[in-house]
């Protein structure tokens, strides 16, 4: 499974998401770091810079396979970023293993306090934030065992992340990382179901919806009064919505996968005005070739 994109993503969007996930009570603020540690060019899954006085820094590895040497080699690498920048800030080593069976357990070194080692299976962690109004819901998929429970629990992850008090682009930030997540744990899904399921784009918000509102203004501003063109416009809004403009939406449909599909590969966005201009054919086969790369990619 390859999560440790998602894991960035979300704790760089928020640090302090990691201290409610472990529930570990250290004095704060913290900012996600990504570092190398130049002796052996390892680089930690996560670095957390306790930006206060008190808080120790925070080491973190995400472990999705078996490794006995696990302990032994997190120890080397927070001992070598020690000795580089003769930094004697307590620390605390974090391991989520993605499956609990994956602990070797009896780790052979013990930190003394104030620093300490921390070891905890991320899918009970998971399993003990009960409250989906926070980061950490973009994870919750990872838990989930069977997709037939995928459609009801996606309308209460998606009602969480709106519940929360941020601003429109930060949680849409949050819903574009809880699709990875469960692209992540159902390879068998498609980007159609999931969108259906998570219901992003209201009607009134499609490309083909606000072409037709566009094309009508400017048609009435010319011919028909201000009551007139108000009243004009309501019903073809209504039978816009009555026949669906199946071509129209279809086209929103596929600018829209397009351009999720653009955000997992982590390549520039094409603009929605540009793609509007391009026929249906055009789109699929742009389509078809994201998909191709996103399924290489998870190869």
């Amino acid at each position: 499974m390859k999560t440790d994109e998602l894991f960035y993503e979300l704790f760089r969007f928020s640090p302090e998401s990691l201290l409610e996930l472990v529930q570990l009570d250290v004095s704060g603020p913290y900012r996600f770091e990504s570092i190398t540690v130049k002796s052996t060019e390892k680089r930690f899954d996560g670095y957390f810079k306790n930006i206060g006085d008190k808080g120790p820094d925070i080491f973190l590895e995400i472990q999705g396979y078996r490794d006995h040497n696990i302990y032994w080699r997190l120890f080397r690498e927070i001992c070598a970023f020690h000795e580089q920048r003769k930094d004697h800030r307590p620390f605390a080593a974090v391991v989520l293993f993605i499956d609990a069976s994956l602990d070797p357990g009896n780790p052979p070194l013990n930190p003394a306090p104030p620093n300490q080692l921390i070891r905890r299976d991320l899918v009970e962690c998971l399993k003990n934030i009960q409250d989906n109004a926070t980061p950490l819901v973009v994870l919750k998929p990872l838990t989930l065992e069977d997709k037939a429970d995928l459609p009801e629990a996606v309308g209460q992850w998606k009602a969480g992340i709106d519940a929360m008090a941020l601003p429109e682009n930060r949680k849409k930030t949050l819903t574009e990382l809880l699709e990875y997540a469960i692209l992540q744990r159902f390879k068998t899904i498609t980007l159609e179901e999931l969108q259906k399921m998570i219901e992003l784009t209201p009607i009134e918000e499609s490309v083909a919806f606000q072409e037709m509102v566009q094309k009508l203004s400017q048609k009435l501003h010319r011919e028909l009064s201000q009551k007139l063109r108000q009243e004009l416009s309501q019903k073809l809004r209504q039978e816009f919505l009555a026949k669906g403009m199946e071509k129209g939406m279809e086209k929103g449909q596929l600018i829209g996968q397009i351009r999720l599909i653009q955000r997992l590969l982590k390549r520039p966005q094409t603009p929605k005005e540009s793609m509007a201009l391009l026929d249906v054919e055009a789109l699929e086969t742009m389509l078809t070739n994201l998909e191709a790369d996103l399924a290489r990619l998870e190869l």
